[in-house]
């Protein structure tokens, strides 16, 4: 089985540090389902599906989010804080067809 790749993806949040902890921490597959769902309003499925490339033909599935762990590791000021939310997912209809991934989110204040 080939090894995954890492991938890493930057972006910011301009909402306090305590309501995107308490959101990624109370509830992350609410999170997540609300943020596939409003790209899939904006862009026919461009965060909520998985899509391969088989010569000329793309074959695209709905994708099941799994959220495996929520946690936050603290420091000893509040901007040392970290929020991680580990993730799973795959698609929803045809598990097999397309690899189950896995990611983690961590979330940080930068002030």
């Amino acid at each position: 089985m080939e090894r995954g790749r890492e991938v890493r993806a930057f972006d910011y949040v301009n909402r306090p540090w305590s309501d995107v902890r308490d959101a990624l921490l109370g509830d992350a597959h609410d999170v997540f389902r609300r943020a596939t769902r409003a790209a899939a309003s904006r862009a026919e499925d461009v965060a909520a599906g998985l899509k391969v490339q088989i010569g000329g033909l793309e074959v695209g599935a709905p994708i099941a989010i799994t959220v495996t762990e929520a946690q936050e590791e603290t420091g000893s000021r509040p901007s040392q804080s970290v929020a991680r939310v580990h993730l799973e997912w795959e698609g929803a209809n045809s598990p097999r067809l397309f690899p189950l991934m896995r990611g983690t989110l961590s979330a940080y204040p930068l002030t």
